[in-house]
């Protein structure tokens, strides 16, 4: 294991929040199972979805302020100073833009898993699934909740972000009903 990957699962741990990027989301039962870890339902206190905070480093907004003031007396390199501050500050705001979104897992430990989703609808219909299967729902369905291909899917059925149902049933013979 190399060095910079412990240092950051330490400093990924001590914070409280784990941001995870998993393939698929697997509930069956009574647990929750991510690509490389898993949850116990009952663990899980809080489900929400929003964006990632966008932080500016304070340290840039410093300079920045510093700079506008250094304008008053020595224009140029406070004309500078501003530019350069203000270039890295719409930088990390760009670069904030473009996170998507998290499904915000807090569990009665306290610990917060991050699930990162691309698509807001997405990532809202997940949890509705999850808190079904929390309130007993799905207790005796396998669902399996692919993050990538962004569809859902319940047993046989393909849940689609529109809300729609697919039924992916297959069906032989020469009666063609299926029974729900």
């Amino acid at each position: 294991m190399k060095i910079a990957d412990i240092i950051g699962k330490l400093s990924a741990n001590s914070s409280g929040n784990n941001k995870i990027d998993p393939t698929k989301i697997s509930v069956e039962k009574n647990v929750i199972a991510l690509d490389d870890r898993t949850l116990q339902i009952s663990n899980v206190s809080q489900i929400f979805v929003a964006e990632p905070d966008s932080k500016i480093p304070w340290l840039a907004a410093l300079l920045f302020i510093v700079s506008v003031v250094w304008f008053s007396n020595h224009h140029f390199s406070g004309i500078l100073g501003m530019i350069v501050t203000g270039f890295y500050i719409f930088l990390v705001i760009m670069s904030n833009l473009n996170k998507g979104y998290y499904m915000y897992v807090n569990l009665n430990s306290g610990f917060t898993y991050l699930i990162h989703c691309e698509n807001k609808e997405f990532a809202e219909k997940a949890r509705e699934v999850i808190e079904s299967c929390i309130n007993n729902v799905h207790r005796k369905e396998k669902v399996v909740i692919n993050m990538k291909q962004e569809n859902i899917q319940i047993d046989n059925r393909v849940v689609n972000v529109d809300q729609s149902i697919n039924d992916s049933t297959v069906v032989s013979g020469d009666n063609n009903e299926v029974e729900k």
